[in-house]
């Protein structure tokens, strides 16, 4: 169990640490403006600008002293109201878009077929489709048709900039969450006044899709990828303009509501323009032409809001909400939602205020140029949303099985559906929803009846804490003290020639248990008796290999009597340590070679040793950074001569032909008396030695000359064998001091 929690934690630290994608970038607080060149983008969308066959430039075509080029980046990038400052704001500064162009020389991309091409047949439109089949084909050529004129421009030199070509991007900005696909791209075509006509899912309507057909050559063998892209054809001839801006901008209604589906988010009317959500998300029926709020449902599928934004409630009483888009604290809550088990749905409520004083984006009346005003109610609102569904969409769905609803009002525009001071609604029989505060940009709740009772799941309980819900963000259960999530090794020790070292303890911070204990490490060898300093160690790297320190051009014995091992250090550290080979045969370890530390330091075994021919070897020490290799001869020395015989206690002994000790006597080591002697007839001595004489055939009398034995004809075997076991027994006891006359 200790070994598993310690995996999952490092695991989701690392998810967090490389987890750098739009979604889960948070940083709380009302959303900062789009400025000119956003610095601090996490989302790249890339606008090409493209003309068909039979037309001519126009991203230099002027509409109220402006080009279009300009026109476009203000409804982007720059202007009060764009696209870049909307998704800012309804993320709370989460999602940071800058929009980047590709010109081709300057100007726009020009594709290979004309615009009637794309459109349905007609007397005005000879070349159009006429049958289901070719329109689809056509919608799919429409796709390779930008997507090679893309390829092209890229191929031909020209660079990503912004949008009057004076500062240059790397093609690498396009993927700003490093997963090899372009975070966007926007195909804006030109305007026309051709009589053609554009109906819904036809290849020249405004939509959003996917197309991998761009590819970009990063270097290095890494390729940069399309994937979901934007389609949309603006009118010029209708600009709009915040009074305290004066940057002209075009309708963004339609590419605020595409740059929607592009994150996820899903048409919320269906196919019979039946709009449950309607004027409460830009992905209803939006205003025209900047569109209100997201809802907080829409948020929440975004990862736009987390446990203090969005709060679940389980029990009845009074809750405070802050106002949708103008949220500036860590904790203000902008929703809460509650399981209705009697409607199998969630119920979601938010504060929108759609007044002159509103939220930016919500507010009616947006001092804009030409734009109408809406008549929307302020208040609470109140969502019904099937569960454990993301992302919902009302495109095929029908009254009474709605994905998302919002409850309340007379109004199919959903214009009055807000609850304002003291209105309530009943959602069920058993529950009932009253505003009973509006102070500022706070509004108060009661919530009365049954709902869901909450569940905590989810979370990690450790050593020190208990888990925490997913849900509700709040501790549940008991303390794991098995479970430590941050670790450390402490009271590691170098090893030296005096003294042994040690790996360390891997230990827990939050509690300071020692998770698993440290190992001794070998002292490093000692000098080298002829006083020569051990030679220095270089650093171990991937441009500074291990070298042997030691065992090249050894000699070393064959015969296991003759050498206990052929000892090999190479530099690199044992921990590092892969393989060893000799001659590029791989060995195994405690059975081939023995490994210490020190910093590597390889000892043959003489069983090894035994099996190789005479002559040259290697031995390569394979290392994490590198191999240490050396050269060494293999000799046959000699057998080492057997034991002397020791003579009869009878006879004299001889003078010792070794050293002595302090007493005089012989520190020489004599054989064991026991080893000259047979055990059974025929067989080999004890020490193994078949070369003495059968002491069933020859004996020594006392004088210690030899007589012949009887055969087992003249006795039969047993008395023999009993005989013998007599004789030498006499003999071990002479021999340990005991009288000869035994």
């Amino acid at each position: 169990m200790k070994k598993i929690c310690t995996f999952f934690g490092l695991l989701i630290s690392m998810c967090l640490l490389l987890n750098i994608g739009f979604s889960s970038l948070s940083v709380k607080g009302a959303a900062a403006g789009n400025t000119e060149q956003t610095s601090d983008s996490n989302f790249t969308n890339l606008i090409v600008f493209a003309r068909f066959a039979d037309e001519n430039e126009f991203v230099n075509d002027i509409y109220q002293g402006v080009s279009v080029r300009e026109i476009i980046d203000n409804s982007y990038n720059t202007a009060y109201y764009s696209v870049g400052d909307y998704y800012r704001n309804a993320s709370s500064d989460k999602l940071r878009m800058n929009s980047l162009y590709l010109f081709d020389n300057g100007g726009s991309l020009q594709l290979k077929h004309e615009r009637g091409y794309y459109a349905g047949y007609s007397a005005d439109n000879p070349i159009g489709y006429k049958t289901s089949g070719e329109k689809a084909y056509r919608m799919y050529e429409l796709r390779t048709d930008w997507s090679d004129a893309i390829n092209k421009a890229i191929q031909n030199g020209n660079p990503i900039t912004n949008y009057n070509g004076s500062k240059t991007y790397s093609y690498e900005d396009l993927d700003k969450n490093r997963d090899g696909k372009i975070d966007s791209i926007t195909v804006i075509y030109k305007n026309t006044t051709q009589n053609i006509v554009i109906n819904r899912s036809d290849p020249l309507w405004n939509y959003k899709d996917y197309a991998d057909y761009v590819e970009i050559n990063l270097g290095d063998g890494r390729m940069l990828q399309s994937q979901y892209y934007v389609q949309v054809i603006n009118n010029y001839s209708t600009l709009y303009m915040a009074n305290n801006d004066q940057k002209p901008i075009v309708s963004l209604k339609s590419p605020i509501h595409e740059m929607g589906h592009i994150f996820g988010l899903l048409d919320l009317y269906n196919s019979s323009n039946q709009t449950p959500v309607y004027f409460m998300s830009a992905m209803a029926n939006a205003i025209s032409p900047v569109p209100q709020g997201l809802s907080i449902k829409e948020k929440e599928a975004l990862g736009w809001t987390d446990h203090s934004t969005l709060k679940t409630i389980t029990e009845p009483g009074k809750y405070k909400v802050k106002l949708s888009g103008t949220a500036t604290g860590t904790d203000d809550c902008i929703g809460y939602k509650a399981g209705i088990p009697e409607l199998n749905r969630t119920l979601y409520l938010e504060y929108r205020n759609f007044s002159t004083d509103g939220s930016k984006y919500d507010k009616s009346e947006k001092q804009l140029t030409n734009s109408e005003t809406s008549n929307i109610k302020s208040g609470l609102v109140c969502y019904l949303a099937q569960p454990d569904i993301r992302f919902p969409s009302n495109l095929n769905g029908k009254p009474g099985n709605w994905a998302l609803e919002v409850m309340g009002g007379t109004q199919s525009t959903k214009s009055d559906a807000a609850l304002g001071l003291n209105d309530s609604l009943q959602v069920t029989d058993k529950l009932k929803v009253t505003v009973t505060a509006i102070e500022g940009d706070v509004l108060t709740f009661q919530i009365e009846g049954e709902m869901e009772q909450h569940v905590h799941s989810g979370g990690q309980a450790t050593c020190t804490k208990k888990a925490v819900c997913e849900e509700c963000r709040e501790e549940y259960g008991e303390i794991d003290p098995t479970c430590h999530l941050n670790l450390q090794r402490r009271g590691f020790k170098e090893p030296t020639q005096e003294e042994t070292g040690y790996t360390g303890d891997l230990v827990c911070t939050d509690c300071n248990a020692i998770v698993e204990a440290g190992e001794i490490i070998d002292k490093l060898p000692v000098t080298p008796p002829d006083g020569k300093p051990e030679p220095e160690i270089p650093p171990v790297s991937p441009g500074n290999p291990p070298v042997m320190l030691e065992g090249d051009k050894a000699e070393v014995s064959k015969n296991p009597d003759n050498n206990s091992g052929a000892v090999f250090r190479s530099s690199a550290p044992l921990a590092n340590l892969i393989e060893v080979k000799v001659d590029e045969n791989v060995l195994v370890k405690d059975k081939d070679y023995t490994a210490h530390s020190g910093s590597t330091i390889i000892t043959l075994l003489p069983s090894f040793l035994a099996g190789l021919s005479e002559g040259a070897h290697n031995i390569a020490i394979v290392s994490t950074t590198g191999t240490a290799t050396a050269g060494f001869s293999v000799i046959s020395d000699p057998a080492p001569a057997p034991p002397a015989p020791v003579p009869p206690a009878s006879a004299p002994v001889p003078p010792a032909s070794g050293n002595t000790n302090a007493a005089g006597s012989s520190t020489d080591t004599v054989a064991d008396p026991v080893s000259e002697t047979a055990s059974t007839a025929g067989s080999a001595n004890v020490s193994g030695n078949s070369s003495l004489p059968d002491t069933a055939q020859m004996k020594k009398d006392s004088s210690g000359t030899d007589i012949k034995s009887p055969q087992c004809g003249e006795k039969n075997c047993f008395t023999l064998l009993l005989e013998d076991f007599i004789e030498i027994l006499k003999k071990v006891l002479i021999f340990l001091g005991f009288s000869s006359k035994i």
